[in-house]
């Protein structure tokens, strides 16, 4: 390659800590894609094509390419901001709003590009209209700002070159080379993981449709998965009415959009639109929930300037009496009001997250009103009727089968436990008929969580002494105690239905009450089908 200049090290103007915070904020390991979208498909970039490209290098191992074929990228040098090109903003912080420079359509605090310093290697090639060309070095960035004990700022190394050394008319290809540390993601693989990402977390998945009608460059992109490429469509996946439809599907939409506005006295303002739909049926339209921050275009995400970034709390927004949860929701607010983390995952807006959060809850308000949420709230309830109608009969008509009951001296109790559950109910009726095999015995807390059932206290013979907050274990089947991960230390007694090898237990009173040896130690045992006056027979004579 023919260089007109020998290459200039170019001082980077911003703090290394400022840098290697940016780099080491990440949301998402693929957000070096979203901030390289929102770089190149900028209105002022004048692209028409824009490709990404995720490959595994030999040397380096994964890794990216970011190619459009917009203006190019010219260098000045210049330390003063106002006299930088938009190269010399590329690698410094000063291309933004923040830095008093007019920014890009979608800049944010001119830190986007910083992501690219998380690789082994970064090249830059671009050229002007007027044919200004340049390549751009940087060697092992990562290494210099996160492997060393006392960390080294990068110093990328400019080439200045004639127009013909590169074979394209004008434009700007990145390589990020061994991104982070080219160790890989699963998206890199995984074609339909990775879409998601890109129409949830990115400018794939556009929301304004008045910026979506002057259009945006062509979005190619490959990986091994797609090997040829694929070219996406920019937009939203909104839920809509219209089309063919699941069967028992009932659909929502805010149509149109809600927009409200909040200001306080100190003059601070902040406008919410809410937009979106709900479904549900929510398979049809791929809304898996993974949990209410963690779900991709499930609950509610927070847009700026139209571009979806992350997930709000939807039951933090959502107003008293909202019928709607998060998992059968695609809602978007967007909101260019309030300032959020540098990783954008969040609103981290002191002042104006008040005002926010007041606006977007009277917008949820708004929806309440709505014919289709009054609608879709009573198709569900109805739904839920009949379903429940539906299980509750079919629980009736099971236990109308049933032939095998519990007794005590002629008192129907229970039917014949088939479970733990069961065995609890039995137990506690028991208890309250005073018919254990105690002289006093009292539940005093029961948890279904991880640990011993209940705690108990309980004396068993007139003479004996009471023990206080006991460890009491409820089984089916005696034996079941070994495959709950149990101490038996911390056990005092197991109540079960029945054992399996009753004949291995030490008999201590009755058929009932026995010891078992376990691990051990010396286990108490009481099993409840064989207490006097329990008996196991039909309900109805024939």
């Amino acid at each position: 390659m023919n260089e007109v200049y020998e290459p200039k090290e170019h001082e980077i103007s911003i703090g290394i800590a400022i840098i290697k915070q940016v780099v080491q904020n990440r949301a998402n390991p693929l957000d070096i894609i979203r901030e390289a979208l929102s770089n190149s498909c900028a209105k002022e970039v004048k692209a028409t094509c824009f490709e990404i490209t995720i490959f595994y290098d030999g040397t380096y191992g994964w890794s990216f390419i970011f190619e459009d074929d917009g203006i190019g990228m010219n260098y000045t040098g210049k330390k003063e901001p106002e006299k930088q090109g938009r190269l010399d903003r590329f690698l410094n912080l000063a291309y933004s709003g923040v830095a008093g420079i007019q920014a890009d359509e979608f800049g944010f605090k001119g830190l986007g590009s910083k992501l690219m310093y998380l690789c082994k290697k970064l090249e830059i090639e671009t050229k002007t209209y007027e044919g200004e060309c340049h390549k751009v070095e940087v060697h092992d960035p990562i290494g210099k700002l996160l492997k060393k004990e006392k960390p080294e700022m990068p110093k990328p190394l400019i080439y200045k070159l004639p127009p013909e050394a590169l074979d394209f008319p004008h434009g700007t290809i990145i390589r990020v080379c061994g991104y982070d540390g080219g160790i890989k993601y699963p998206e890199y693989e995984d074609a339909e993981k990775l879409k998601k990402y890109l129409y949830f977390r990115t400018l794939i998945g556009y929301t304004r449709p008045e910026r979506l009608r002057e259009g945006f460059p062509k979005i190619i992109i490959k990986t091994p998965a797609i090997p040829d490429g694929e070219e996406l469509k920019i937009g939203f996946p909104w839920i809509r009415k219209e089309g063919d439809h699941v069967e028992g599907q009932k659909i929502g939409v805010i149509e149109p959009p809600i927009e409200i506005t909040k200001e306080d006295k100190k003059g601070n303002k902040v406008t919410v639109i809410l937009k979106g739909g709900y479904a549900l049926k929510t398979s049809e339209f791929g809304m898996s929930d993974y949990g209410i921050l963690e779900s991709k275009g499930v609950g509610l995400t927070y847009a700026w300037k139209g571009i979806p970034y992350f997930n709000l709390d939807f039951n933090r927004y959502k107003p008293q009496g909202f019928d709607l949860y998060y998992k059968f929701c695609r809602f978007v607010v967007e909101c260019d009001d309030v300032e959020t983390d540098i990783a954008r995952s969040r609103v981290s807006d002191g002042v104006k997250e008040p005002l926010f959060t007041a606006a977007l809850r009277e917008a949820f308000r708004k929806v309440m009103e709505t014919k289709d949420y009054k609608e879709w709230v009573k198709y569900r309830r109805d739904l839920k009727k009949k379903d429940l109608a539906e299980t509750l009969n079919q629980r009736k008509d099971e236990l109308m089968r049933k032939d095998r009951w519990v007794f005590y001296k002629e008192e129907l109790l229970h039917k014949e436990p088939e479970n733990e559950q069961d065995v609890r109910a039995l137990l506690w009726k028991l208890e309250t008929l005073n018919a254990l095999p105690f002289y006093y015995f009292k539940t005093l807390e029961h948890t279904a969580q991880k640990g011993i059932d209940i705690i108990a206290e309980y004396q068993e013979k007139e003479h004996s002494e009471k023990k206080l907050f006991q460890a009491v274990e409820v089984e089916y089947i005696l034996e079941n105690y070994s495959d709950h991960d149990h101490v038996p230390e911390q056990t005092s007694l197991i109540i079960a239905w029945d054992s399996r090898n009753k004949e291995k237990l030490t008999k201590v009173e009755g058929d009932y009450r026995y010891v078992w040896e376990y691990s051990g130690n010396n286990l108490n045992v009481i099993l409840l089908k064989y207490l006097p006056g329990i008996e196991i027979k039909r309900r109805w004579k024939e």
